[in-house]
């Protein structure tokens, strides 16, 4: 199932997985993303919502260490499986159905060792997602060509698999009785800000190649090099309407030192809907410690000095003129590489881009979008490079 936002696929596979827990005789279900903590305010959270929404509460035992559903009638579970934690799934004995959610996230290799694993009776596999890049493996293992399908106004629905057994569902939020007049008017808006954005979160269409990225050349690595250090988290202040980015940023030299060209970027988290208390709570649950820095958006004064206040190393971003685009030089400056399991950061970086004009012309305005982690990123170079210090006259002291 993909296709636009608020087109309620999500919802549908979690009322499936509940009907079936309810009904079989025997049922199994997997919960499973790339990163198993993500499971706990994605699906999960979902399932509990539409059980409390249906008076069903007293009939389902919820626990969440581990993530686990229990229907008290029958003893039907639906467990949650993290792709970070391989051996964890395999350890799951008769399964009966898996659902991948964000499955544009999870790598073609990890699939493959998920579905494989995971084989011994009849399964259902569901994936919810949103079609945000043509070149992502999923088109291509499971989809014919688009131009056999797809349509312009994204009215279309099912689809021929190329794959045997294979169902695929197109929808978008115009197939959702239930969404709110103001959802709707939000995504028919993105045609008038963003035509990218618009194609792909509103008519559900493939997003392909994009012209003017502003970074390239980036890579992805399994995990932080020998030799790099932590330069510091940045932070990019989020809640209802945009996540939270808390994001380590490393360095090929230590913290003020000059002459790297080369930083690593690990994704701690990325949430709709954190609190301060929240966001502390992740930190020391990441183990950041009270001498490591963290450079914070500083359009939060008060969030800033309520971290410190909780006795992290906390700072404001250095903001001046023109200062979104000075930070984006800065960083294009650096070779970048990502970690594997960043994967909001990975979505970013391959999204994010200049405006152009109806000719197609670089306005030289980045988009505002896919630049939550991004800007947290140019947060902690902004700072902790040194650059934009000795340019700026008249900044006090950063520290709070």
């Amino acid at each position: 199932m993909y296709g636009g936002r608020d087109s309620a696929k999500s919802y549908f596979a979690a009322q499936k997985v509940i009907i079936d827990t309810m009904r079989k005789p025997y049922s199994r279900f997997i919960l499973v993303r790339k990163v198993y903590a993500d499971i706990k305010d994605s699906q999960y959270q979902t399932i509990k919502d539409i059980v409390i929404a249906y008076g069903l509460m007293e009939h389902f035992q919820f626990t969440e260490n581990p993530l686990r559903i229990v229907f008290k009638r029958n003893g039907n579970m639906i467990l949650a499986r993290g792709l970070d934690k391989e051996h964890k799934t395999k350890s799951i004995k008769d399964p009966t159905g898996v659902w991948y959610e964000e499955a544009n996230e999870i790598r073609f290799n990890d699939f493959l060792k998920t579905t494989t694993s995971l084989r011994g009776g009849i399964i259902q596999e569901i994936m919810t997602f949103n079609p945000e890049m043509e070149t992502e493996w999923i088109n291509s293992y499971f989809f014919p060509l688009k131009e056999t399908y797809e349509k312009a106004d994204g009215n279309y629905h099912y689809i021929k698999s190329i794959r045997e057994d294979t169902t695929i569902l197109h929808t978008t939020y115009r197939d959702n009785a239930y969404v709110t007049p103001q959802s709707a008017e939000l995504l028919e808006s993105f045609k008038d800000v963003d035509e990218h954005y618009y194609k792909i979160y509103t008519l559900g269409l493939w997003g392909g190649v994009l012209e003017g990225l502003i970074y390239n050349g980036w890579e992805i690595v399994d995990a932080v090099p020998k030799g790099f250090h932590l330069l510091a988290y940045g932070i990019d202040w989020g809640f209802s309407n945009d996540p939270t980015a808390i994001i380590a940023v490393f360095g090929s030299l230590p913290t003020g030192g000059q002459g790297g060209k080369h930083i690593v970027i690990t994704e701690i988290c990325y949430r709709k809907g954190m609190s301060n208390q929240d966001i502390v709570d992740t930190l020391l649950l990441k183990g950041v410690k009270p001498d490591e820095s963290i450079v914070a958006d500083s359009a939060e004064p008060k969030s800033i000095q309520e971290l410190y206040g909780k006795g992290f190393n906390i700072e404001p971003s250095i903001k001046g003129p023109d200062s979104i685009k000075f930070g984006i030089a800065k960083l294009r400056e650096f070779e970048i590489s990502v970690t594997v399991g960043s994967m909001n950061v990975i979505r970013e970086l391959k999204n994010y881009r200049w405006k152009m004009d109806k000719n197609g012309n670089n306005l030289n305005v980045p988009i505002d979008s896919y630049n939550h982690a991004l800007d947290a990123v140019r947060y902690v170079v902004g700072n902790k490079i040194g650059v934009r210090k000795k340019r700026m006259t008249g900044v006090r002291s950063l520290r709070i």
